[in-house]
């Protein structure tokens, strides 16, 4: 499917016009003209007008070049493209890469892990959680959700007072010695100095690198403790024993001991994490870092109603006292 972002690769629509044109010659020759883009692409992104160098390629390849010309001058697969683009967007796409297995989303650079994981599920004939209902009027996905306490109405965890003035998010790696630094360190003194007062709430969205099993696996980990009311007696936890769990030869098993430490739910912490119930949650908070370019957790973003942005982390006590008003 064709999702050109035009704003960003003004020739790449045309691209795609001319990887359907050629694929009116038979299904074969769209594959053939598909990895001559992706193999040239110095040759062609930039250009004003690429048109003559899709042209070249047609012949190239030995396609008929004039029904080829034809197709891409008349715009003959200007409306696929368009359907496609609407098909694409109208199914998650935002940006690309961007891949559908069955119904479940890969979005942005992942490594293998990821389409094994989705292919897996679609194998198992399981499906994403359905689509989130519209908010109730005047509210944002930010806003505390009544009906699951301590949970934004995305479903990101918070501590605070709901109607705090100042949100801090951070995206945590518990894996991290530099996060861990933090929250041992830097954190304990403004949350009781903010987040107590009522003046901030802390909502933590996950941050560890795609490619690191274990790291992902305790971000899922605190969410399973969360759906048993004990997201911030995992998050604690884990931040505490990080050389232990991160460093174990069977890092699901530590973390199970971990639930059973907190007194939890064995069995349905369990199930949650042999499932992977909340991959996707942690997912989807990683796919926004890799397609927003953040830097290695731990990201700090401070805001007060519109106004706020990124805080870098040895100046998070500052920023936060400014917004606070101190």
């Amino acid at each position: 499917m064709q999702f050109p972002l035009e704003s960003i690769h003004p020739q790449a629509r045309k691209a795609g016009e001319a990887a359907l044109c050629a694929a009116r010659q038979g299904s074969d020759l769209y594959w053939v003209m598909h990895d001559r883009l992706f193999s040239s692409t110095g040759e062609w992104s930039g250009k004003g007008d690429a048109v003559d160098v899709f042209k070249r390629y047609a012949s190239e390849i030995g396609l008929n070049t004039a029904a080829f010309n034809s197709c891409l001058d008349s715009g003959e697969a200007a409306a696929d493209m368009q359907a496609q683009i609407q098909f694409a967007a109208a199914h998650g796409a935002g940006s690309v890469p961007y891949f559908l297995v069955n119904d479940w989303p890969v979005s942005g650079a992942q490594d293998i892990s990821a389409f094994k994981s989705a292919i897996d599920k679609a194998l198992a004939g399981q499906h994403p959680p359905p689509t989130p209902t519209p908010l109730p009027e005047g509210v944002t996905w930010l806003d505390p959700n009544p009906t699951r306490p301590g949970y934004t109405y995305g479903g990101d965890a918070y501590r605070g007072q709901g109607s705090a003035p100042v949100v801090v998010f951070q995206f945590v790696n518990f894996a991290s010695a530099e996060n861990r630094k933090v929250v041992v360190e830097v954190w304990p003194e403004l949350e009781k100095k903010y987040v107590e007062a009522g003046q901030v709430r802390l909502v933590i969205k996950h941050l560890p690198p795609a490619d690191a099993a274990t790291a992902v696996l305790a971000s899922q980990a605190a969410e399973c403790a969360g759906r048993l009311d004990a997201f911030w007696d995992m998050y604690d936890l884990l931040f505490q024993k990080q050389d232990e769990w991160s460093k174990a030869s069977d890092p699901a098993a530590v973390l199970k001991q971990y639930a059973a430490q907190l007194k939890l739910d064995g069995a349905a912490f369990a199930s949650c994490m042999d499932k992977g119930e909340t991959r996707a949650k942690v997912e989807e908070d990683i796919d926004i870092g890799a397609q927003n370019g953040f830097p290695a957790a731990p990201v700090f973003f401070v805001f007060k109603g519109n106004e706020g942005g990124y805080a870098e982390t040895d100046k998070l006590p500052a920023v936060i006292a400014e917004f606070a008003g101190q």
